[in-house]
């Protein structure tokens, strides 16, 4: 735990030293001064048996009872400053944690993101969240506020008599072994049950998500989901219940062995005021102060318990932060030419997909082709047949596991990274939704462009819109998209679809690879975008992945992919006259359009 808390600690030093300094004097401060208010009532009340028995001065008792005013005031205002800085403090914080979490997870490749380690680690992360690193900071603040007010009280009880501290050392003893076993069985519970509140949610989700509520309607299921939260979540919470029976039955045989030493304790000081030995002030000083500690120490130790859980949940955190990408681009790292298509060669390239333990089977064998500068390539074949895998690779998402990939005759390994991701238009079957406005949503897709007047900027939009078929369904570039934003709208798949082929053809990349692109797009705008691509991509490397055999008849060469192998590559017509399996598949797809299209 106090590992981890240093490097929370360390955190916080980054963001902002002189706040953090100034939180600790100031938590110090607060520890410590409410025994001032203490030993100012002690005083007092001594100075007023002085005053009736004769002996006492009333500047005295005047001088005393100021002081135990200024140490209610002065604690007051320095409590609302330690307030207004700590929560400056978390703000700042809570910024920079993201904007590292950010950074960190920026850096990452999407292999090591897609791989399981990594999305474990992520969820048991989530659990707290940022949360749980700001908690640990806040114990380090706590624990500078206790140990003044344990130092202080200690001195205390000393100065009246040594054997109170021992009792109330004794007294307190007890404390963190209870705490600790309590936190430790609900930290195993809730970690243990980490699926079930996962299923939870996920169940819960499905009358909060628009597409998944309306299959909850129309299918009834309702009662069916209810019950796997019910029951789940009643299993969850009797456990939590069974730790709370523990830890009520420790907490009173604690609360017992405390009555013990404190019963000690007040017969210590009955026996010591009786004998003269303190004097009625120091009396109740001396109860104050025992009681005091021991609160003192029940709530940091229960603190500490509170922080051990968040420990677990910070370190996972801070395990995020400390991954590296497995795929990281080379020191001094070639650069091409990125507005310019290369020579691509495959040379021998079979992969198997990264395992935490063991071997996943081959998903591309021995793959061998070349992609001419310009060239209109498609890649077609049944699901399962590595066809996005392959496009992976090129994108240098993954590296083949045997083989290489060239790049104008260089070894894709040894180019900048950035350099030839900069180089590439991706457009994955799966593309990201962005809530944003239309003219943002397509502009994405060359963000960092600079150098070009918003003038220009805005006609290439346009122009990319037109293309794609989205400007069919634009009524105003700078509308809000998803019903969640006020004055928002919400798309239909396929029109999200366009806007996603609208941002490829605005990137207006040199490689341009898109995989399934028209899958929830009417035929007609299909055409349209396919006749586009012909015309408007000239001079550029386009690379298709499609299921459509219709859409891929005028590329250059069609690549036929089974099981991870190519089985036919050439043209259209080299591969309709060589009359195998490409020609079954495009003449099996042609008669259902065809027979489809009488029955209409």
């Amino acid at each position: 735990m106090f590992t981890i808390a240093i490097k929370s600690i360390g955190f916080a030093w980054r963001t902002n030293r002189k706040l953090l300094i100034i939180l600790i004097l100031i938590n110090i401060f607060s520890g410590a001064v409410v025994y001032l208010q203490f030993t100012s009532f002690a005083s007092i009340v001594d100075e007023i048996i002085k005053i009736k028995q004769g002996t006492g001065k009333t500047g005295d008792l005047v001088r005393s009872s100021v002081l135990l005013g200024l140490s209610f005031l002065v604690p007051l205002f320095v409590g609302n400053l330690g307030g207004h800085y700590r929560m400056i403090f978390r703000m700042q914080q809570t910024l920079n944690l993201d904007l590292y979490k950010i950074d960190r997870q920026g850096k990452l490749d999407i292999g090591t993101i897609e791989s399981s380690s990594y999305q474990n680690l992520l969820r048991s992360a989530q659990e707290w969240g940022t949360g749980s690193v700001l908690g640990l900071q806040d114990f380090f603040f706590n624990s500078s506020h206790n140990f003044a007010s344990i130092i202080t009280s200690i001195t205390i009880l000393w100065s009246l008599n040594y054997w109170l501290v021992v009792f109330a050392v004794l007294a307190a003893a007890p404390v963190y072994f209870f705490y600790n076993k309590y936190s430790m069985e609900v930290f195993r519970i809730r970690r243990f049950s980490i699926n079930d509140q996962r299923l939870i949610r996920n169940r819960i989700s499905h009358f909060e998500e628009l597409q998944k509520a309306v299959d909850v309607i129309l299918l009834k299921l309702q009662g069916w989901l209810k019950a796997q939260v019910k029951e789940r979540k009643e299993d969850f919470n009797n456990k939590i219940i069974r730790a709370e029976r523990k830890k009520a039955i420790s907490y009173s045989i604690m609360s017992l062995w405390y009555l013990l030493f404190l019963f000690a304790a007040i017969a210590l000081m009955t026996r010591e005021a009786l004998s003269g030995g303190i004097a009625v002030g120091g009396l109740l000083l001396a109860f104050s102060t025992y009681t005091r500690f021991y609160q003192t120490v029940n709530g940091y130790i229960e603190s500490i318990s509170v922080a051990e859980e968040a420990s677990r949940y910070a370190a996972r955190w801070f395990d995020l932060f400390d991954i590296t990408p497995r795929i990281v681009s080379k020191e001094n790292g070639v650069v091409i030419d990125i507005k310019q298509p290369p020579l691509i060669e495959f040379d021998r390239v079979s992969f198997r997909y990264p395992a935490e333990e063991g071997e996943t089977p081959w998903v591309l064998r021995d793959l061998s082709f070349t992609i001419k500068p310009g060239e209109k390539i498609a890649i077609v074949g049944v699901n399962g047949s590595g066809k996005t895998t392959l496009i992976k690779l090129l994108c240098r998402i993954y590296d083949p596991t045997e083989g290489n990939i060239l790049i104008n005759g260089i070894n894709l390994k040894d180019i900048k990274l950035d350099n030839w991701q900069s180089a590439l238009g991706i457009l994955f079957q799966d593309f990201p939704v962005y809530n944003l406005t239309i003219r943002e949503s397509i502009s994405v897709g060359r963000i960092e462009d600079n150098g070009v007047s918003q003038y220009d900027k805005d006609a290439q939009l346009r122009q990319a819109a037109r293309y794609s078929g989205a400007d069919d369904f634009i009524k105003d570039y700078d509308q809000l998209i998803w019903k969640d934003f006020a004055g928002g709208i919400d798309l239909s798949k396929g029109q999200h679809q366009r806007l996603a082929v609208a941002r490829m053809f605005y990137r207006n990349a040199a490689v341009t690879i898109l995989d399934e692109p028209t899958a929830s797009i009417d035929a007609v705008t299909e055409e349209r975008i396919f006749t586009t691509l012909e015309k408007n991509m000239e001079g550029k490397t386009v690379i298709l992945i499609s299921h459509r055999f219709s859409t891929v008849k005028n590329a250059d060469k069609i690549i036929l992919m089974e099981h991870g192998r190519i089985t036919e590559m050439g043209s259209h017509k080299e591969l309709i006259q060589l009359d195998k399996q490409y020609a079954a598949l495009y003449n099996m797809q042609a008669k259902r359009y065809l027979e489809e299209t009488e029955d209409a």
